[in-house]
């Protein structure tokens, strides 16, 4: 059994939480820096590899040669840290990234797949749609450039199901574990509209995930809020870091 989150210095010092400073108290336990609260730290993806054939793969694209060495770095970044569970997108590359990170940071766990942590259906492919011309991606790709939402995509899962998709699937993973750590890998995409959804952000896609980032995000008192985004100087360190 894992051990709950330890809390902050002060709070551990304190024998009564009235004893803080009572706005500092608010702050500390508003933004779940104490108290009761799950840690999911969100994965994107190691790289793929990016060919029609692979992509065109059940399940899709493999993790490339680099990909692989993502992942066992943000492995070894990830083995001091104690996790209760790990989960992935039922992806190839999210599969591929959870083992190989699973095997050097909990080698005790294997990852659970969940379906709905897949990344956004762009112009609906995986559900077999076609006909999306040049001319219209080129069209969507402008009109994405201003909002920054998938609705500029047409045959797309609309931003709002995908914000609500991703946080009600995170929200019930966070509750299986209550006061735990977990780890979580998904996609770019989806991490992103994960974390709009927790800050009301116009944007669905506000950040662009590094391939093998560490993202994280408390849950408790029924929200969830935001603690690092984009964790990447494991990779970067190493010449490894891409998008």
């Amino acid at each position: 059994m894992t051990q709950p989150l330890p809390e902050s210095a002060d709070a551990a010092e304190a024998a009564d939480p009235d004893q803080l400073n009572p706005s500092r108290f608010a702050l500390e336990r508003g933004l779940l820096v104490i108290g009761e609260r799950t840690e999911v730290v969100l994965v994107r993806h190691a790289q793929q590899v990016r060919t029609k054939a692979e992509t065109a793969r059940a399940g899709g694209a493999s993790l490339s040669p680099l990909g692989r060495h993502q992942a066992q770095l943000t492995g070894k970044h990830l083995a001091e840290e104690d996790f209760d569970a790990v989960y992935c997108s039922d992806l190839n590359r999210a599969c591929e990234t959870a083992e190989l990170i699973t095997e050097a940071a909990a080698p005790h766990l294997s990852p659970v797949l969940e379906p709905r942590l897949q990344e956004v259906d762009m112009y609906g492919r995986d559900a077999g749609r076609s006909g999306i011309t040049p001319e219209m991606q080129e069209s969507a790709g402008i009109e994405f450039h201003r909002t920054l939402r998938f609705d500029a995509f047409p045959n797309t899962e609309p931003s709002d199901a995908l914000r609500l998709r991703i946080h009600d699937v995170v929200t019930e993973i966070a509750q299986r574990h209550e006061g735990r750590r977990v780890l979580v890998v998904s996609h770019a995409g989806a991490i992103s509209a994960l974390v709009a959804h927790a800050i009301s952000a116009g944007p669905d896609m506000f950040f662009f995930a590094g391939h093998a980032s560490v993202s994280r995000v408390f849950h408790g008192d029924g929200r969830f809020v935001t603690h690092a985004l984009n964790e990447v100087a494991h990779l970067r360190a190493e010449g490894a870091l891409t998008f």
